[in-house]
């Protein structure tokens, strides 16, 4: 009673799967385990040659603000927007005396960071609400 007449498909799952497939539960914990604690190397100091807050919050301002000058332009193609786009980022870090690299590196930190992410954008909201005030956003 209750019980179904059609045979348990998953029953013996790990059975009946192509053994190059099967990866037994100890080796999968063992990996998972060795992945994280390579991860937490225990050293939660930033980077030496980490951009500041500030001058990130500004950097992102002015990514954000070339992004939606780009969406403004409203190019037909993709690669227009992007070539377009390219060009602002560049004039971004040569007036803020950043290269990708280091951007990235940065970007990378404060994403693993969220309360220091969340102040950094707390600061661009902040600066994009006052250029719109100004009405110092140029798109």
């Amino acid at each position: 009673m209750g019980r179904s007449l059609e045979p348990d498909k998953y029953r013996n799952f790990a059975l009946t799967m192509p053994r190059s497939l099967f990866i037994p539960p100890h080796f999968l914990l063992l990996t998972l385990s060795v992945v994280s604690l390579l991860a937490c190397d225990g050293d939660d100091s930033p980077p030496g040659d980490l951009i500041p807050q500030d001058k990130m919050a500004e950097i992102l301002t002015e990514i954000h603000v070339a992004e939606a000058r780009v969406t403004h332009l409203q190019l037909r193609s993709q690669d227009s927007s992007i070539f377009v786009y390219d060009k602002l980022q560049k004039r971004i870090w040569k007036e803020n005396k950043v290269d990708t690299s280091l951007y990235r590196k940065s970007y990378t930190y404060y994403t693993s960071h969220p309360t220091l992410l969340t102040e950094i954008y707390d600061q661009v909201e902040k600066n994009l609400t006052t250029r719109e005030k100004k009405k110092n956003i140029r798109l």
